[in-house]
């Protein structure tokens, strides 16, 4: 007989090694863990318990620390001995009476049902029978009815214990048979402090630089930040740098971070998209990217030190304005839009200054003239048509059809430009543009003939009632490569959202009157940038009218204002 090898023991995730098992393992949630201790040192654990927090913050664990407090046979202060045969039943998974249920695969009415049957049986090996309901927002309408009444008086033996992430997706009824505990994001230093631990339990070393970069990183999520150590500590038995981390988690490095910042503030597009060549060459991630540069901008706006591993961006040599600005344009940026381009071109048009502001900017760089100046007629360049002489300025910009002479429009006269003329002066530009008495140009994707063709847009949309307050409530913003980007206030959100939906008809109609195709984005900017809004009344209006037509089409009240 030939003798088996032994099998080594499978690999064990970090999370799940190092899971808390007692109240004092748990990190942080110090005000849950005292009143769930003095519950069951007081035996006034309630039947019915919800734990809500983001993922990753130790809901399921305090869950299960519970089962075991409630049923072990050696308490020590509120808090599990974990060591009594209940409590290393529960801890090894053997305890027939604890049943942990995913709620997200397990949402239907018949595996609610297949429960409700079976709570009536006492515990076998256990005290008091517990469910656990991972993910329970997740179980549908009928099945919450067909567990009501068995969750509102159950047998004395049972305790439900229910995981959520999104309580506001519980019915109002389910709600109020629970008491809740809110399970808040673990701080920076929490995090750092096991997995110091961690490492030293395992025998190895990281640099502090590279611990509180992880840590970062996990925002708030101890089980991110121990998911993260697990892949950086499988890759190399070295010590571990916040370069590696960098490296293997796809992050850009901080030289790059803080020059895209000024690229971005000094409006440098070519300079910025030669950043974002670089990152996808070396296979970064650009949402990672983008949460590094707000970061970087948050920084620098309150005034807080750049966080360990940025500083190679430096200080950043511009204004809290300037700073601020850039940031707004980055706010509107969706990094989950896919399709063509996606969030890369995202990046790309916040790289271009917005043309929205150019004329309050001019308006605040120099005070706007009383009248026009103008310059003494010069030589005619060309012979012309008899008619009154007129200033060159007005030569500058066509006459309105009602101004113009008839021997004007019979015979045009040659138009002086002011590049030709060598005795023009600077002239600032004017608070309107005068009134043309010729056709618009076809459409080039300029900013301007989009606007000046902006009232014949709004007249063909509203001739469709239910776009009719979309494009009244909306402005032109930009126009970049083939894609029209309209403005909605921020404040009616709901509108944008609409848009977008019904997105092929703001195409379509775009579309016909620039006599070229065009793609629409919707975005929400401040209304203080957009020219010409609405007034206080129109606002009104287009709200009235939003709500009359779309509460109508889209089948349910819509939250408006």
């Amino acid at each position: 007989m030939t003798d088996l090898p032994i099998q080594a023991p499978a690999h064990q995730a970090i999370y799940r090694r190092w899971r808390a098992q007692t109240f004092a393992q748990v990190v942080g949630q110090e005000a849950v863990v005292e009143t769930l201790r003095n519950a069951v040192r007081t035996e006034r654990v309630a039947h019915a318990i919800l734990f809500v927090g983001p993922r990753g913050t130790g809901k399921t664990s305090l869950a299960r620390i519970l089962a075991k407090a409630i049923n072990c046979t050696n308490l020590q202060d509120g808090d599990p001995c974990d060591t009594c045969p209940s409590c290393v039943a529960i801890r090894e998974g053997r305890a027939m009476d604890l049943l942990e249920i995913d709620a997200a695969s397990n949402r239907g009415i018949d595996a609610i049902r297949d429960l409700r049957e079976r709570i009536n049986y006492a515990p076998t090996d256990l005290r008091r029978k517990v469910y656990i309901l991972d993910e329970a927002h997740q179980i549908t309408k009928d099945a919450w009815n067909a567990l009501l009444k068995s969750l509102e008086e159950p047998p004395d033996f049972v305790v439900f214990m229910f995981a959520s992430t999104h309580p506001q997706e519980f019915p109002p009824a389910i709600l109020s048979r629970l008491q809740r505990f809110d399970v808040r994001r673990l701080t920076t230093d929490e995090i750092e402090g096991k997995l110091r631990r961690i490492l030293e339990g395992d025998g190895r070393t990281a640099t502090p630089e590279a611990i509180h970069l992880i840590a970062r990183l996990a925002a708030g999520g101890m089980r991110d930040a121990e998911s993260m150590l697990d892949q950086l500590l499988s890759s190399s038995s070295d010590k571990l740098d916040d370069a590696r981390v960098r490296d293997l988690l796809g992050l850009a490095d901080a030289e790059t971070v803080g020059a895209f910042v000024d690229a971005l503030v000094a409006s440098d597009a070519r300079s910025g998209m030669r950043l974002l060549d670089g990152l996808e060459e070396r296979g970064r991630d650009l949402r990672g990217f983008l949460d590094q540069v707000i970061e970087l901008l948050r920084a620098a706006i309150i005034g807080a030190p750049p966080a360990p591993g940025m500083a190679g961006a430096g200080p950043m040599p511009h204004s809290i304005t300037e700073l601020a600005a850039a940031a707004r344009r980055l706010a509107s940026i969706d990094p989950s839009r896919a399709g063509v381009g996606g969030l890369r071109l995202q990046l790309e048009l916040a790289l271009f200054p917005d043309p929205s502001l150019a004329p309050r900017l001019a308006a605040t760089a120099a005070p706007a003239p009383t009248a026009l100046p103008r310059r003494e007629p010069a030589a005619p360049v060309a012979p012309a048509p008899p008619v009154a002489p007129a200033p060159p300025v007005a030569e500058a910009y066509p006459a309105a059809p009602a101004e113009a002479a008839p021997a004007a429009r019979s015979k045009p006269r040659p138009v002086v430009r002011p590049a030709d003329d060598a005795t023009m002066v600077q002239v600032p530009a004017p608070a309107a543009d005068p009134p043309s008495s010729v056709a618009p140009a076809p459409a080039t994707g300029d900013l301007a003939v989009l606007r000046d063709r902006w009232p014949e847009i709004v007249a063909r949309i509203s001739l469709h009632p239910p776009t009719k307050p979309l494009i009244v409530a909306c402005r032109p913003i930009s126009v970049e490569d083939g894609i029209v980007t309209l403005g909605f206030p921020e404040d009616k959100a709901f509108l944008r959202q609409v848009a977008e939906r019904r997105r092929t008809v703001l195409e379509e109609n775009v579309s016909a009157v620039l006599g070229r195709s065009v793609a629409v984005r919707c975005v929400a900017t401040n209304i203080d940038v957009v020219p010409d809004l609405p007034s206080d009344a129109e606002a009104a209006w287009v709200l009235a009218e939003a709500r009359r037509i779309f509460e109508t089409d889209e089948g349910n009240p819509a939250e408006v204002g």
